[in-house]
């Protein structure tokens, strides 16, 4: 590898302190914590339950929002939920197995099924209409289970 490829620019202030952040969450407001191999025992869990799938705010800027408005607005909707955070780099592999288009985003889930989810940063009066819904949504599948596709060389075929 040569040093023009090694060369990695370095993280901002707020990427340094992410963790930190996600770390605050679990501790001051109790929300549980998941990689993408324990989130089947989350959505297995029962009644509603949701996640935030966050990113490196190098990458998303929006996660560092998401997750300071994240605990408000449980607190406004004031539902009983199931809550956990997904850190960065589960988040992005559970990403393509909920076929989300970008992070941060928030997945509903409900007695061992998906609900749905919501991506990105909205207005305040969205969030709550659109997390309003998502708790009154039925179980359904999943938009995607994420397989790469790939192409085949035209030298392979015959």
């Amino acid at each position: 590898m040569t040093a023009a490829l090694a060369w990695k620019p370095p993280r901002s202030a707020m990427s340094n302190n992410f963790n930190g952040l996600l770390d605050k969450l679990v501790e001051k407001h109790g929300i549980s914590e998941c990689d993408h191999e324990g989130f089947q025992d989350f959505i297995n869990g029962t009644g509603n339950g949701i996640a935030l799938l966050t990113e490196e705010p190098d990458t998303a800027p929006e996660s560092w929002d998401m997750s300071v408005i994240f605990p408000e607005l449980l607190a406004a909707i004031g539902a009983q939920l199931r809550t956990t955070i997904v850190r960065p780099e589960s988040a992005k592999i559970l990403q393509t197995r909920f076929g989300l288009s970008r992070l941060p985003a928030l997945i509903f889930v409900r007695d061992g099924g998906y609900v749905g989810a919501i991506e990105g940063l909205r207005d305040w009066s969205e969030f709550v209409s659109e997390f309003a819904e998502m708790l009154q949504k039925p179980i359904s599948r999943a938009p995607s289970i994420g397989i790469a596709v790939t192409a085949i060389s035209s030298s392979t075929c015959h």
